[in-house]
């Protein structure tokens, strides 16, 4: 079993906070409800933040209604505050944290630099190699590039984080079902893989308009990108499936009771 471990504790005038580097806030010890958020609430100076903190509601003030209870507070990174749980968390080492800032601890230096290169993401697809374009809202295939993947042929997991759809391995293509399916499709499989954010957040910054550095803080770049295989038994398949026996079942009861002659003939 592993180990629960302490959190590190800052203290802002005498209010105490838990430093969560999971969620990268800061989370009141008396108040776990009341969370100040690393991204959100405070300025990435690089060798700390700065925090407008107001000292009565002992959070970010979303609105300044008395400047008396404003101040600067001048926060660590997340390195200095939780140097070992950064190094576990991100598999480095303590002393190798020293001198770098929170963002190029979180966001692989390396594949950014890349990606500002102008080098596409890829995703592994049952074992083929498709490059992830946003601006075209395509998957190509990376050694032939073809076939091409709409991205707009998948539906969003109701959650809104994942792309899904049904998938024929050989022919490396979206297909459909049957909605009269009476047996399990032949060679497809179901598979997921990440949203917009998840597969390129370079690309969705740039796409959308948003802020780079805070979405790869919440939405750091992937080494190695992978879409999930669902197995069909774990789908809406098999109860499609049963269905359609049994309304086939029903529709072939009510013919041959259509065609049973009422009366045997008398000889």
């Amino acid at each position: 079993m592993k180990k629960l471990r302490l959190l590190p504790i800052f203290t802002i005038k005498d209010t105490r906070f838990l430093v969560d580097i999971e969620k990268q806030v800061l989370r009141q010890t008396d108040d776990l409800s009341n969370e100040i958020s690393f991204i959100k609430d405070m300025q990435d100076k690089g060798n700390h933040y700065l925090l407008n903190y107001d000292f009565t509601e002992k959070r970010c003030p979303g609105v300044i209604l008395d400047p008396l209870t404003i101040i600067d507070v001048q926060v660590p990174p997340l390195v200095e505050l939780d140097a070992e749980g950064m190094a576990a968390k991100y598999g480095t080492t303590m002393e190798q944290l020293k001198g770098k800032t929170d963002f190029e601890v979180i966001v692989d230096q390396e594949l950014l630099a890349l990606r500002h290169k102008g080098v596409l993401p890829q995703i592994n697809i049952a074992g083929e190699q498709f490059i992830v374009d946003l601006r075209l809202q395509e998957l190509r295939h990376a050694s032939n590039f073809h076939p091409v993947i709409s991205l707009k042929s998948f539906d969003l997991t109701n959650d809104g984080w994942k792309y899904e759809a049904f998938y024929h391995p050989m022919m490396k293509q979206l297909v459909g079902i049957d909605p009269k399916l009476t047996e399990f499709p032949d060679g497809v499989i179901k598979i997921q893989l990440p949203n917009e954010i998840g597969l390129d957040p370079v690309g969705t910054a740039r796409q959308y308009g948003m802020g780079e550095r805070e979405l790869l803080r919440c939405h750091p770049i992937q080494k190695e990108l992978k879409a999930a295989v669902i197995p069909l038994s774990e789908t809406n398949i098999p109860a499609l499936i049963q269905r359609n026996r049994e309304q086939l079942r029903q529709e072939h009861q009510e013919i041959a009771r259509r065609i049973r002659p009422k009366h045997r003939p008398r000889f």
